[in-house]
């Protein structure tokens, strides 16, 4: 069933007999929809694929599929599509499309694809970059199915610890311990425990999560419907009536947690990963929190072998198609003639190269495309203009990558999460951070870190990389910091540059051992990354993960439908975090958003229905 059959049946539910307008205008879209999406496309779901073969440990063999330089020769002619950029939004949207029979270019930036997905390896350790954790890759779900199909079932998970995420709330006497735990009834147990006095509070939380995320598919109708459609649908009011996803879009975080209680270690307790999307949560929708929370109630897994193996393996189902994924492809410009796409240039070695293709996808992210790739003087220009007015950059990120000496064992580390919190009052901690004039920057503790060891939740880690461990330490900074040395070479940034990025880097180190003491004397590799170097490496605008900022306006209604996947220009679409939201799920259904309009079919029916099938083979086998 579709996201407007849902809402059909919910108007009809809820309101018994409905009122006239709003009943025609909701016949109306259904019968838009059903034109959309006539299912004129392959699908791409057709038959499950989860035929596991074995870990491929030879580097050659990996960088021949990571590392495919680009050339002219390389190209593929007669190309159906040209994606920008190789992270998990444009990889899951190319591999979709190549399942439906199109010949697809993915062109990357960086040197291997693999956006946030991509591993670096320095001095005998590797290192993720932006897979810490990820939620519903097991036990059949949707998303499990949609990560199988784009990899041919090529990627295992590993589960971390039942505890999932360790939060620790102050500094010195004042700091308390709280455990984030698998399993909805056991972690809110766990809070009841710490929190006697606040069940009710937390019966609230966990309500409005359960309702959040159930009304989170209503906005892919915002993206997906014609926009002078879903600009009736908002201005009659007609989405309130049978969805409650404006008002969890609207609600910020902190006026939610206030409303429900006033500890402030509760608070923090119920929004402490707000990291991961990288807003603060006076300024985050409750919706985007309950998503997140949601998403890992039942655990976190970790790619086996490390995340370079999820582009690892879905380039092959992209080539089998005749595609290709190139990487040092630096696209400059998105060709546009009569409002209509062309292909893109691609600079390179002081060349530029013309590549022709019918449809481009950008998962470049919004401010990226429209900004620096689409040329100024394209007919539509205002009305991409308008919408680039609607959003912003979200805060730079840092991250730290030390290598250690000492297995897993040896060293207690364990495959669970640390978030580091001076003090319980997130938004002022993170204010007081960002606010500091650079010359103090790394002199006071850093209010929110995010601390991880990779080599403890892959299982293949030892076998890799025997005698070692690894740790990445994760916080948010202030691009201004940094913003003097933004048009100097990486690696030529000055030793003013060197120093406040170390000062920083050392400070989260210092903070990092409080917690873990037996680390102190184990350190053999550190390198510390700035926004400047996710600017580099990553192409983000102000040195942000996690694309445009995740706050309250992003996600009301208007600003909701114009983040979607088609653009003013004919041929040219978005997909990745920009569209839906950031994190490896986001992106990937980003990807499956998009190769619906494109393909003009409702593959999350098609998912759905592949899903069930497999569980009914599941149960079959198990009886």
């Amino acid at each position: 069933m579709g996201i407007v059959d849902q809402l059909v049946i919910n108007l009809f539910t809820n309101f018994g007999t409905p009122i006239v307008l709003l009943s025609a205008i909701l016949l109306i879209i259904w019968f838009i929809y059903k034109q959309l999406f006539s299912n004129s496309g392959k699908n791409p779901f057709i038959k499950a694929s989860r035929a596991k073969q074995p870990f491929v440990y030879d580097k050659d063999k990996r960088e021949a599929v990571l590392k495919q330089g680009f050339t002219s020769k390389k190209i593929p002619s007669d190309l159906d599509v040209i994606v920008i950029g190789s992270g998990i939004g444009g990889l899951s949207c190319a591999a979709l499309l190549s399942k439906a029979g199109k010949k697809v270019l993915v062109l990357e930036q960086h040197d291997q694809a693999g956006g946030c997905c991509h591993t670096f390896i320095e001095k005998g350790y590797e290192f993720d970059v932006g897979i810490h954790y990820v939620g519903e890759v097991a036990n059949n779900t949707i998303t499990q199915t949609l990560v199988d199909q784009i990899s041919d079932g090529q990627i295992g998970w590993a589960p971390v610890e039942d505890v999932i995420d360790q939060v620790e709330l102050g500094v010195g006497d004042e700091r308390s311990t709280h455990r984030i735990l698998k399993g909805r009834d056991v972690w809110k147990g766990e809070l009841k425990k710490d929190f006697p006095d606040e069940h009710v509070a937390i019966e609230k939380f966990f309500k409005v999560m359960k309702e959040a995320r159930k009304s989170y598919p209503h906005s892919f109708m915002l993206k997906l419907l014609p926009l002078w459609l879903v600009n009736i649908i908002i201005q009659t009011g007609l989405l309130r009536l049978i969805s409650n996803l404006p008002k969890f879009a609207e609600m910020s975080v902190g006026q939610f947690m206030d409303s429900i209680t006033t500890n402030e270690k509760l608070k923090a307790n119920l929004c402490y990963s707000f990291g991961d999307y990288g807003t603060q949560p006076r300024e985050a929708p409750i919706l985007m929190q309950s998503l997140l929370m949601a998403h890992y109630t039942y655990g976190g897994y970790y790619p086996i072998g490390g995340a370079s193996e999820i582009a690892f393996h879905i380039i092959p189902v992209i080539e089998r198609t005749g595609g290709k994924v190139l990487v040092r492809a630096n696209v400059t410009k998105i060709l546009v003639e009569d409002n209509k796409v062309r292909g893109v240039e691609v600079s390179k070695g002081g060349e530029t190269y013309t590549i022709c293709a019918p449809m481009v996808i950008s998962a470049a992210g919004i401010i990226n495309t429209y900004e620096k790739m689409i040329p100024k003087t394209v007919s539509c220009s205002a009305s991409l203009s308008d919408t680039l007015g609607l959003v912003r950059n979200g805060h730079g990120a840092m991250s730290i990558f030390v290598g250690l000496e000492g297995t897993t064992e040896e060293l207690g580390l364990k495959a669970t999460n640390t978030w580091a919190f001076c003090e319980a009052r997130l938004d002022k901690g993170l204010d007081d951070f960002i606010k500091l004039p650079i010359e103090d920057v790394g002199k006071t503790d850093i209010p929110l870190l995010f601390i991880s060891f990779p080599s403890s939740k892959d299982p293949l880690w030892a076998e890799r990389y025997p005698g070692k461990s690894n740790c990445t330490v994760v916080t948010l900074a202030n691009f201004d910091w940094f913003k003097q040395w933004e048009d100097t070479r990486i690696n030529k940034r000055g030793s003013e540059y060197e120093d406040l990025k170390m000062r920083l880097g050392e400070k989260a180190w210092e903070q990092t051992c409080r917690f873990y003491p037996q680390l102190k004397d184990k350190r053999r590799f550190f390198d510390v990354g700035s926004p400047l170097t996710n600017q580099y490496y990553i192409g983000s605008s102000k040195g942000e993960m996690y694309g445009i900022d995740h706050c309250v306006q992003r996600f009301s209604l208007p600003v909701a439908a114009q983040l979607r996947p088609s653009t003013p220009i004919s041929g040219l679409y978005l997909t990745g975090q920009d569209i839906t939201t950031c994190g490896f799920a986001g992106a990937l259904y980003s990807g499956l958003l998009t190769s619906c309009v494109i393909l003009k079919r409702n593959l999350m029916n098609d998912l759905v229905a592949l899903t069930k099938e497999i569980r009914r083979e599941v149960k079959k086998k198990s009886e």
